[in-house]
């Protein structure tokens, strides 16, 4: 069993192996480098040869077969409805040697990771208020055009001279869509094959609700120094952080622990409020 899983495991990281530097994607793309791999899909920065802008091609991971195939072509639909200037713009989609490539405009920039411990910057609460307002009007357009990104993570949020742009529309879903069928994962024993579910976060805006409360958790703790804090015991944020009441309410209310939003305009109406309290201009913004 183990040279069976050995086996399978080098075959299909033979089949996901990337295409080289200065390859050509569809007799078109220049392959200039890596941008990252994710469960489903390799993307890469890539010169067009045609009109010499740098795009990003994302190639669904042929190891996952159809289910891939699938979701680039769902994501391609998805970004085709969108029309944002903080989110990749679609350009095309095609077939090269029997795999599938979704090309995007190219969005370059920092991590709140690169940024927090590469860069040393720390946030105050005005500051995540600030940022996360920024990010709360790009997630509220796309509510508004009935999509649920679904994978508000650390790495899908990226700044560049101030600004944030929003990536990787991988397992974004219409509101109440149900999420795509897969075939199950399936573990194997001596005696038995066993078939085991793989959850799925549900389609509605409180999903991504819950994910920006994590997103400002992860700039809060910052400026948390550990060595600073008298009790080294490990604790909830909730003890650990020093922060207003009105914000640690908040965050609450977006991770499901008081009663949640009733949707991001209902959350970009407070977060406005609150962050009016720091800088009173704020109260004249409106939605972009």
């Amino acid at each position: 069993m183990r040279l069976f899983s050995y086996a399978a495991s080098f075959i299909a990281a033979w089949r996901d192996y990337p295409a080289e530097a200065d390859s050509i994607l569809g007799n078109r793309y220049t392959v200039q480098g890596l941008l990252g791999e994710g469960s489903y899909g390799i993307t890469y920065r890539c010169e067009d040869l045609e009109s010499k802008e740098l795009v990003a091609v994302k190639q669904a991971r042929p190891s996952k077969g159809p289910f891939a195939k699938n979701l680039l072509r769902r994501e391609a639909a998805l970004l085709k409805s969108l029309a944002h200037p903080h989110i990749p713009a679609y350009k095309d989609l095609f077939t090269y040697k029997n795999k599938d490539f979704l090309v995007m405009s190219y969005i370059e920039g920092d991590t709140l990771e690169d940024l927090i411990f590469d860069q040393g910057f720390r946030y105050t609460e005005q500051e995540c208020l600030r940022i996360t307002l920024q990010l709360l009007e790009i997630v509220t357009y796309i509510h508004d055009q009935g999509i649920i990104h679904l994978d508000l993570r650390i790495p899908n949020v990226l700044f560049k001279n101030g600004e944030l742009q929003l990536i990787d529309f991988g397992l974004a879903r219409r509101v109440g869509e149900p999420p795509p069928l897969q075939k199950p994962k399936q573990r194997w024993t001596r005696r038995s094959r066993l078939d085991i579910s793989i959850p799925a976060k549900s389609a509605e805006e409180n999903s991504d609700l819950a994910d920006i409360g994590h997103f400002m958790l992860f700039m809060l703790y910052s400026a948390y120094d550990v060595d600073d804090d008298p009790d080294q015991s490990e604790r909830s944020w909730q003890e650990e952080l020093i922060l207003s009441a009105e914000l640690h309410q908040m965050i609450e209310r977006l991770l499901g622990i008081r009663e949640p939003y009733q949707g991001s305009s209902h959350f970009m109406n407070e977060l406005r409020e609150l962050y009016s309290s720091y800088d009173p201009t704020i109260s004249g913004m409106t939605d972009k």
